[in-house]
């Protein structure tokens, strides 16, 4: 099992081969794929990643990649879904009801955005598709690539609530609304991180915090001023 595919995506923690010589090649040819195609979709993005390079990275014929997937959306799906998984893991742990309000938003981002910034480009491929509404050709649904979005809003919206109930922020604030604040705020700081960050996408994680943290506490002035 490929150890870059394991520590970046997450998919194949808890998996355990089905017994059998030819089910157990074709799981180990699967993720061989997948490992390919994670490193080309984020080197090159979803539109550039063909499925021929994906087959040649992954040492195996084109036959053996239709053999294990309908097509790059299926392969592109699959690796997004645990991309979203170990950013929506990292937040939800890292929620913390002893730190204020401002911190606590912080630090959920923060640790969002840690999750994310090694697969910075699969992430904001697929915001690409689901901003085109899907219209461009070869691109994944727009409702399988919104997931991350939907879930970080539900992490959000959890954190408010909870500020609401605890006194945090004025009972007059409209929750969904700071929610919807919140999270174009987050995918706002990921798009320019990712533009400003080197060669190899690596981002400067302490600029990125500190304009972070000077935002949310703005939000949460207005949010115990509503």
């Amino acid at each position: 099992m490929p150890e870059s595919f394991k520590s970046d995506t997450a998919i194949t923690k808890d998996l355990t081969p089905p017994l059998g010589t030819r089910a157990r090649s074709k799981e180990r040819n699967r993720l061989k794929i997948l490992d390919s195609a994670a490193t080309l979709f984020r080197e090159r993005g979803f539109e550039a990643a063909t499925l021929r390079d994906i087959a040649r990275a992954a040492g195996l014929s084109t036959g053996a990649l239709f053999a294990n997937f309908n097509d790059k959306n299926e392969i592109f799906l699959t690796v997004l879904l645990a991309e979203n998984d170990k950013v929506v893991r990292a937040m939800r742990d890292s929620h913390d009801e002893n730190l204020d309000l401002a911190t606590r938003l912080h630090t959920q981002m923060m640790q969002g955005y840690e999750s994310m910034s090694h697969n910075a480009r699969i992430v904001l491929s697929a915001f690409v598709m689901k901003w085109s509404h899907g219209q461009l050709p070869g691109m994944a649904p727009v409702n399988e690539v919104g997931q991350m979005s939907d879930l970080i809003h539900v992490i959000l919206l959890d954190t408010l609530k909870g500020a609401l109930a605890k006194n945090e922020i004025s009972s007059g604030v409209d929750i969904e609304s700071a929610t919807d604040l919140l999270e174009d705020l987050c995918f706002a700081n990921l798009r320019r991180a990712y533009q400003a960050s080197d060669d190899s996408g690596v981002f400067d994680m302490d600029k990125m915090s500190k304009s972070l943290s000077a935002q949310i506490k703005l939000v949460v002035l207005g949010l115990k001023a509503a």
